[in-house]
């Protein structure tokens, strides 16, 4: 396998974050019916929804415009690489020699900074979780059935014996939490700051919100079907906060992508790649 050039793998990488995050943006805009965008808006927070939901599908199609030209950098970007390395191997002298150079060093990461973003990720899943809740159990039943009242929602469900025991919401909104304390409490230990850095920190609260926010479909699976067989309506989640957590889910994973994939710097401002000299006796 031939390694691509530096600068090459650097347009590369952005390329690879920037088409899978349009992948992953483009396919929810089909799966939610672009959130208002297209089709029936929320009943709460029309206006809003529909313009994230707009933008979101702005942002996919930037993306993969991003992605092409990107590409093109990367493809002339190894040609004419690959033709200036050609050049220097053939005027090499025998005696030349390179050098590794050593890595920056990097300060171990502070614990009040990992306590900062620990605790931004924690607050974020409770703020995820009680939306989610309070949507699965008050604001999208309402948006499913206006003109009734919860209370009469509820006894329309009961007497079609479609409100049972359903725990998986309540799993999900203690589960999650307890991931995100779980994981705050290790990378508050002395041992994590050596370890781990701000840009890992972020990919896998990241990560963590992002597949939170996606069993949030699950959680709330029982009760939306519940409701769309009682008053003969879509299953999908019609309320406004839903969507826009879903959004939020979608924008968590779009920002786990590029932090992992897309090239890093060192202190110097070189990529991690950019570390070996020619050095001529």
């Amino acid at each position: 396998m031939i390694a691509l050039p530096l600068t090459s793998a650097q347009f590369a990488r952005w390329a690879i974050a920037a088409i899978l995050s349009s992948a992953l943006l483009g396919a929810n805009q089909y799966l939610f019916g672009s959130y208002g965008a297209i089709g029936t808006p929320p009943a709460e927070f029309p206006v809003l929804v529909t313009v994230v939901g707009a933008a979101v599908g702005v942002f996919a199609i930037v993306l993969l415009a991003f992605a092409a030209v990107m590409t093109g950098f990367a493809i002339t970007a190894a040609g004419s690489t690959r033709s200036q390395l050609a050049r220097e191997a053939t005027a090499e002298r025998v005696e030349d020699r390179r050098y590794m150079l050593d890595p920056s060093a990097t300060a171990p990461l502070s614990r009040r900074t990992r306590l900062l973003i620990s605790a931004g990720a924690v607050l974020a899943m409770m703020a995820v979780v009680t939306i989610g809740i309070l949507n699965i159990y008050i604001w999208n039943p309402l948006a499913k059935a206006p003109g009734l009242t919860l209370d009469e929602i509820y006894a329309a469900m009961t007497a079609a014996g479609e409100l049972g025991p359903d725990p998986l919401p309540w799993i999900w909104a203690i589960f999650w939490p307890l991931v995100a304390l779980a994981f705050a409490g290790l990378t508050a230990l002395p041992t994590f700051a050596n370890i781990i850095t701000i840009r890992g920190m972020l990919i896998i609260n990241c990560v963590i919100l992002s597949v939170a926010i996606f069993f949030y479909w699950f959680a709330g699976f029982s009760m939306g079907m519940g409701l769309a067989d009682t008053f003969f309506v879509s299953g999908a989640d019609a309320a406004g906060p839903g969507m826009l957590v879903s959004i939020a889910g979608q924008l968590c994973a779009v920002a786990a992508l590029f932090l992992a994939i897309a090239p890093k710097r060192t202190n110097a401002g070189r990529l991690p790649e950019q570390t070996t000299r020619v050095v001529t006796n």
